[in-house]
């Protein structure tokens, strides 16, 4: 299984969050960062998300619901690095199949030869992080994975939805230094202001009534 990874989140706040990890790929262009492992913590609560480093590659659909864009996966088969997969249609279905090897042992490589436009994904320990859209016949969504991880709070967030700073606090990159595997985080607040953290770490403060704006004018984008 490899080596587990853990992010725990300690809310000390009147608010209910959603925490969430989610990954940018810094040598891959053109990517989308989508929700990756989220969980919801209530006030004066504590939760927390965990990973292993298992690969897959997908094909996904773009839906909008409630004016947020999704990503939904419509197959997902586990991969490893340096591979080579090839989008084909099959069955009146666009489908994944393996092709061999990549061009880098540290990338998935993904060809589309559907006939159709594809949007080809990667993900870690079961769900998709990383979307290559519309990607065209006869072209390639090619994922180096040298993985950054960041942590940010939201109030509303579904599983594969675009990070498009929808964010309400964060985001905290995420570095497991010297051998460490579990790193806490917290919310709370001091006189009137806003503070998310990194225990040991990371500090990001704001003041409260900013916080509660942002929150106001994500909500009307949601409903327009």
């Amino acid at each position: 299984m490899g080596t587990t990874y853990f992010c725990d989140f300690q809310n000390e706040t009147p608010e209910t969050w959603k925490f969430c990890v989610y990954q940018t790929l810094p040598s891959s262009v053109g990517l989308q960062s989508v929700a990756w492992k989220q969980t919801t913590v209530p006030r004066s609560g504590e939760s927390g998300v965990e990973w292993n480093i298992s690969y897959l590659a997908a094909i996904v659909d773009y839906r909008q619901m409630g004016g947020k864009g999704v990503y939904k996966a419509t197959q997902k088969l586990s991969t490893e690095l340096g591979k080579h997969w090839v989008a084909k249609l099959e069955d009146d279905a666009q489908q994944l199949f393996e092709e061999g090897e990549a061009d880098q042992r540290d990338q998935i490589l993904i060809s589309n030869k559907s006939g159709l436009k594809a949007d080809l994904a990667i993900g870690m320990d079961g769900d998709v992080s990383m979307v290559k859209a519309g990607v065209y016949d006869g072209n390639k969504a090619q994922f180096i994975i040298e993985p950054t991880y960041w942590v940010a709070l939201f109030t509303d967030l579904e599983k594969g939805e675009v990070i498009s700073g929808n964010q309400i606090h964060g985001p905290i990159q995420v570095k497991f230094l010297g051998g460490a595997t579990q790193l806490k985080f917290r919310a709370k607040i001091e006189n009137e202001t806003f503070i998310f953290e990194q225990v040991g770490g990371t500090q990001i403060v704001e003041p409260l009534d900013q916080m509660y704006e942002r929150i106001e004018q994500l909500k009307e984008q949601c409903a327009a």
